[in-house]
């Protein structure tokens, strides 16, 4: 019964914000999974499984506190350390109960999104099937592997039916397009690179392995090719930022994403051993390149993740945790090439092809530190890869049972149940900000009115863009200390921002201390050209920039 009231909370709020309680959502169902599972047999984990389940706590244990969205964090990391103990635990790969979760999730996604937009009377956009248009790349590898155990294993004519309509949906938007807008009954294409590049490489990379076996070529040497192209993927990127790889005249969006690694490359030469699990975005800001390094000139985009699963990796746990995390996925991996090589069974070849497609969508994005939606899938589905891989019956595990058991799941429910009430809150606070102050300046009023400011901050006080809006109403109102105060606390929240910068250049100019207002403005001048930066230094004067 403790579930209903997060259940609610989670169902509620997605109707407003239908992206947010993604994993929350997750959460839930491996929770209920999970405690099924345990309560019918005992949890039997095979020892090779290890690494495997020491991922999640090694990335629990490097959680950066300060930082507004760790919940959101600390919630991945529970959602983590649940799939490997129901996957690994299970007598065979198939479970009905984990499997059919997978492909509840999708269609419980599907409707809040569509529910969500109607009711605030917006148009409809589904992106493919959902919401992403790189990551979900991930979804549709376990989404479509789910659909063809279901209908292969299910005795359930109903769902193999269910199972098939949904899987048959999500390879069908990948061939349609990206965006899908019901009320005008229109498709259209986004340049989704992660889609394009996972499908290209994974068909190219299963082609060329079925190649190599039909003519039986050497398999030392396929192995050792094999290996090159995982080691092309694991540092491309960081060749890239040390070479002309890009230049002025590439795409804007490759250009930016370059300059995003560079500031990845530049944090991780501070700090080999990184900044903790989802500090990226707190910590990368100072790294950012200049104007004169970037490559792109005008209109930089800066994001709080690096758009590169693997300098993601480095950047926040270092490079014992990058090469470690990498290993998870090399080991499974050659594994597959090397016993299709050897036995030729299709199996082999599907694991190996999807394993090629997921490492390379890394290349352009993130599981682990952007949409924690995606963030799971991507794990559970390389969980059940290397649950393909390993024996059916193995001599080497361990088990939680008994006592053992029990203490272990009353300390995972209260805190699973702490942490979905803060994300709750988190996500009613936000929507209150956005609500009061989605028009923000075409609302005068507001300024002069501090209760829904409160109310929203009240109900979570880390809610950065409550203490924006805060700064804004206290420069309109001549507040300037206190206007100060709330960007304060935003970086003591969310770490440096430029824009944070710059609002702390209008306050001082407001106050008449330019000098205090140009030492303010010098980074983001000096780092960016975009609309508000370039009238900002223009009405400073500054000299020297």
């Amino acid at each position: 019964m403790f579930l209903i009231p997060f259940v609610s909370f989670v169902i509620v709020y997605s109707l407003r914000q239908p992206l947010a309680p993604q994993s929350s959502v997750i959460a839930i169902i491996l929770l209920i999974t999970l405690i099924t599972t345990a309560f019918k047999n005992q949890l039997k984990i095979p020892i090779e499984t290890l690494p495997y389940l020491a991922m999640p706590i090694i990335l629990f244990a490097s959680i950066n506190e300060k930082l507004e969205f760790a919940s959101d964090d600390m919630i991945l990391c529970f959602s983590m350390f649940a799939a490997t103990l129901l996957v690994f635990s299970q007598k065979e790969i198939y479970s009905k109960w984990i499997f059919r979760s997978v492909i509840v999730c999708g269609n419980m996604h599907l409707i809040m999104q569509i529910f969500g937009t109607i009711i605030n009377n917006e148009t409809v956009a589904i992106r493919s099937i959902f919401p992403l248009a790189n990551e979900i790349m991930f979804f549709y590898m376990l989404l479509m592997f789910c659909s063809i155990i279901i209908y292969r294993k299910d005795n359930n004519i109903f769902w193999r039916i269910y199972a098939v309509a949904i899987g048959a949906l999500a390879s069908i938007s990948l061939v349609v397009g990206d965006d899908i807008y019901t009320k005008i009954l229109k498709i259209s294409s986004e340049d989704a690179l992660g889609i394009w590049l996972g499908l290209g490489c994974g068909i190219i990379f299963t082609t060329a392995l079925f190649l190599w076996k039909k003519f039986n070529l050497p398999k030392n040497l396929g192995i050792s090719l094999a290996a090159l192209i995982f080691l092309a993927l694991m540092f491309s990127s960081i060749i890239a930022v040390n070479s002309n790889f890009f230049n002025s005249d590439s795409p804007p969006e490759a250009t930016s994403r370059l300059d995003n690694w560079k500031a990845a490359w530049n944090l991780i030469k501070e700090k080999p051993l990184g900044v903790g699990f989802g500090a990226y975005g707190a910590n990368s800001m100072q790294h950012w390149p200049t104007i004169e390094e970037a490559y792109l000139k005008h209109g930089a985009t800066v994001y709080t993740s690096t758009h590169n699963q693997y300098l993601q990796i480095l950047t926040e746990i270092g490079w014992p945790g990058f090469f470690y995390y990498c290993a998870l996925f090399a080991i499974p991996w050659f594994v597959s090439i090397f016993r299709y090589l050897k036995t030729g069974k299709p199996h082999f070849l599907f694991i190996a092809g999807m394993l090629a497609s997921m490492l390379s969508v890394m290349e352009v994005a993130e599981a682990i530190s952007m949409f924690a939606f995606i963030q799971i899938i991507h794990w559970i589905f390389l969980l059940y890869c290397v649950k393909a891989l390993l024996p059916l019956q193995t001599e080497r595990s361990f088990a939680i049972k008994g006592l053992a058991r029990n203490l272990f799941f009353i300390i995972l429910i209260p805190l699973l149940s702490f942490l979905l009430w803060d994300r709750g809150k988190q996500l009613y606070s936000m929507h209150l900000t956005r609500l009061e102050y989605g028009h923000f300046s075409d609302r005068e009023e507001l300024f002069l009115n501090l209760e829904p400011i409160n109310r929203a901050f009240e109900i979570y006080p880390k809610n950065s863009a409550v203490l924006w809006y805060l700064a804004q109403l206290h420069l309109r109102q001549k507040n300037y200390e206190d206007a100060l105060k709330a960007m304060d606390a935003i970086e003591e929240i969310a770490g440096y921002s430029w824009p944070v910068s710059q609002g702390r250049a209008e306050i001082y100019f407001e106050m008449g201390d330019l000098e205090r207002a140009c030492e303010a403005a010098r980074f983001p001048i000096a780092h960016f050209s975009d609309a508000w930066t370039l009238e900002l230094e223009k009405k400073l004067g500054c000299e020297g920039y």
